[in-house]
């Protein structure tokens, strides 16, 4: 596995030594280390800077040459931000944290954080990579863009990561 020990995969820790819910997934240290040199490298700041995405490819494509198996959270953390442009206010809040040169493992909420990492909830059982056979809902709860989401979703990518863009079908289409 790299400079991933075997000894230690990562493992979810649902509930803390006092019982209480916390629901983490425990990386290795070194996992943490690469991700933060791959985030303060640029691979997740690539937007509004000058020459941002042919810089972002050309040291992409060396970084997987490190370790490809944080390339993931790099990727979608990347990749969150035009999705998030579509709503200013989100974009407003989140692209600064997300395009930041500070990775912050801490599971804290991401207002407290200098950086943050974006997962993806896309695949389902039934579906696989199907993702018109998916049956997970967005339920609009109010005017303020919030959506109850119900389903399931059997991969999550980056499952440290401090917020998700999930695939679901939402009235209208």
């Amino acid at each position: 596995m790299g400079v991933l020990a075997n000894d230690h995969p990562p493992a979810p820790r649902t509930h803390d030594r006092y019982g209480h819910r916390i629901d983490e997934v425990d990386f290795h240290p070194s996992w943490h280390r690469l991700l933060g040199k791959g985030v303060s490298a640029g691979l997740t700041a690539a937007w509004g800077r000058p020459g941002g995405h042919v810089r972002r490819a050309a040291a992409f494509l060396v970084w997987t040459q490190v370790e490809a198996g944080n390339c993931c959270p790099l990727s979608m953390t990347h990749a969150a931000v035009p999705a998030l442009r579509t709503d200013p206010v989100l974009a407003a809040e989140w692209e600064p944290r997300l395009t930041s040169r500070v990775y912050d493992p801490a599971l804290r909420p991401a207002g407290q954080k200098p950086g943050a990492l974006f997962g993806m909830g896309m695949t389902e059982k039934q579906g696989g990579s199907d993702v018109q056979a998916n049956t997970t809902t967005a339920r609009p709860l109010a005017e303020d863009g919030a959506y109850e989401l119900t389903g399931h979703k059997w991969f999550c990518s980056a499952p440290m990561s401090d917020a998700f863009l999930v695939l679901a079908q939402a009235p209208g289409g």
